[in-house]
């Protein structure tokens, strides 16, 4: 893992080197609390609870229709953010400009859902559903769900600048949605259902 937070690092460097380092991402808002879901769109609750360590780089959230690529996103580190579709299936990817994770979400508008972004040591940041019950420890009347909630008190959204800073990480956004399409063909429909965000799993408001 150390060594491709190195390589990133070094892709960044030209940037850094030249006085044009792109801007960040996203912005810090204040949320006190987070707003009403609204009626035409299904409200997204991404969970990033890892450190600033682990959350180096702030991850782009993608919808992806076909070959086309489209931001709909960016997380960090300790933070929630929110991202709003339209009723009905979506394919997400999330990547930081490397290493891709795809979720499938299937999702009613006026709901709100919850997905947590997972920490996978040297693999990136995985899309995890968190369901309304059940046994997976990801759910939100689980063990860890109000650990999660806690250690996210930042809110953070995309900013003007979040286009053209992943615009510079193409060629690894590429690469990596073509990864992460492989890996995700290659899943059980078992491990498929793992990572689906479902109807129901929308959460009480």
């Amino acid at each position: 893992m150390i060594r491709r937070w190195l390589v990133a690092w070094a892709l960044a460097m030209p940037f850094c080197a030249q006085g044009a380092a792109p801007p960040p991402p996203f912005t810090e808002v204040a949320m006190p609390q987070l707003p009403t879901p609204p009626a035409d769109s299904a409200q997204i609750v991404l969970l990033e609870p890892i450190n600033k360590i682990q959350g180096l780089f702030p991850i782009g959230i993608f919808e992806l229709e076909g070959d086309k690529r489209r931001l709909v996103g960016v997380s960090s580190w300790r933070s929630k953010s929110i991202v709003l579709l339209p009723p009905g299936k979506h394919l997400l990817m999330a990547s930081p400009g490397g290493i891709s994770h795809y979720l499938e979400a299937n999702v009613e508008a006026g709901k709100r859902y919850y997905v947590l972004l997972r920490f996978i040591y040297g693999n990136g940041m995985q899309l995890r559903p968190l369901r309304t019950g059940g046994t997976s420890e990801y759910r939100i009347d689980g063990p860890h769900f109000a650990e999660w909630m806690k250690e996210t008190k930042r809110f953070v959204e995309r900013s003007p600048d979040a286009e053209a800073y992943f615009e510079l990480w193409k060629e690894q956004l590429d690469k990596g949605q073509e990864q992460g399409l492989m890996n995700w063909q290659a899943k059980s429909a078992a491990e498929v259902a793992e990572l689906t965000l479902n109807i129901e799993d929308a959460a009480p408001l």
